[in-house]
């Protein structure tokens, strides 16, 4: 190593280039005065009694007066600890440096706890009043009461709200006890007569969550996602535990059309006897493609439907595992159309509207 990386590797460690270059010729000389140490490093004369009284000061050197100031260095143990501390540093940055490099990246993937359970009702009201094409919803009637304005103007926005309304977690608690007025609020709901964590998610993305009214008040907390592929797991606890076996207390689809669905599975079991029957189901569907993930919005005639049902249409397990899917033929091609994490279908389906049956 040269003078002049010395230097350096010196600087790094937290000399100046002065108390670097001084440190350096006091080693190198011994024992000498300050003079003659200025003019084998370069520093200036005028500077020199400065820089070696702070490398005494850091206990690099010693000072000493005989006749003028003299200086020598002290045993470099130290020095030499430092530079090895500073190797190893150095060495343990390369390797965090190499390691976050190789490390999988995680972006867009939130996830947070929130407490009290005032904070995770003013995000969800943020979502909702967010939301563009759907929102599901477990709540209680006064949870129910505490949205209600955000619901209406979800739905007067075009959003398909689902909800599922719970009674509270008491031994009298009851819906029976009150009358709802879900037109033009929800565009449809559910009764499910379990006590149900309290649940907002909206457009296949943000995600509400916190659990059934706990019996201590400290424990009391929400939890918060906003990614797509774990927004997932909320949808299908919602589909199979408090929506799709529960009681029907009010629907705004009244059998005329047309008829707006956000899940591929519901839209299906409704025009599977049409399409089976050979009937022309024409249907727009609003979606993204699968592979380049653009915006797409098609019309035309459904081909074929691929859906597994159970006995009168009640929904099997398999019914919520297998493949849902419908060839679309718009007249200049046919189109497979899946729903939510399409994986092979060209379409990843969001919004399908049954414009007309003959």
């Amino acid at each position: 190593m040269d003078t002049d990386q010395l230097r350096s590797t010196l600087e790094r460690t937290g000399l100046t280039q002065y108390e670097a270059e001084a440190y350096i010729a006091t080693v190198e000389l011994g024992s000498a005065p300050a003079t003659e140490i200025a003019d084998a490093c370069g520093v200036p004369q005028a500077r020199i009694y400065d820089v070696l009284r702070n490398l005494e000061s850091e206990g690099y050197i010693e000072t000493y007066q005989q006749g003028s100031l003299h200086a020598r260095a002290h045993d470099p143990s130290a020095v030499v600890d430092d530079l090895q501390a500073y190797a190893e540093t150095v060495t343990s940055a390369a390797t965090e440096i190499r390691q976050r490099w190789e490390r999988p990246t995680v972006e867009n993937h939130r996830v947070s706890v929130l407490k009290p359970l005032s904070s995770i009702f003013d995000r969800a009201r943020e979502a909702i009043e967010g939301a563009e094409n759907e929102l599901q919803l477990a709540v209680t009637p006064p949870q129910y009461d505490l949205f209600r304005d955000a619901l209406a103007a979800a739905v007067d926005r075009g959003v398909v709200v689902k909800l599922t309304l719970t009674p509270e977690q008491s031994p009298d608690a009851s819906v029976d006890d009150r009358v709802f007025d879900f037109a033009g609020v929800a565009s449809e709901v559910r009764l499910r007569t379990l006590p149900t964590p309290f649940l907002v998610l909206a457009d296949r993305t943000h995600v509400c969550f916190a659990p059934e009214a706990p019996l201590h008040p400290n424990h009391e907390y929400g939890v918060l996602a906003n990614d797509y592929s774990l927004s997932r797991i909320f949808d299908a606890h919602f589909q199979t535990a408090f929506w799709e076996t529960w009681e029907t207390l009010y629907s705004a689809r009244d059998g005329s059309l047309p008829a707006t669905y956000t899940n591929i599975r519901e839209c299906i079991r409704d025009i599977r006897e049409d399409v089976e029957a050979d009937r022309e189901v024409t249907l727009t569907v609003s979606g993204k493609s699968r592979t380049g993930r653009e915006e797409r919005e098609l019309t035309g005639w459904v081909a074929e439907v691929n859906y597994v049902a159970g006995d009168d249409d009640r929904p099997l397990l398999e019914s919520f595992i297998e493949a849902a899917t419908l060839e679309l033929d718009t007249g200049d091609e046919v189109v497979s159309v899946g729903g939510w994490g399409a994986l092979v279908e060209d379409i990843e389906g969001q919004r399908f509207v049954v414009e007309s049956v003959v």
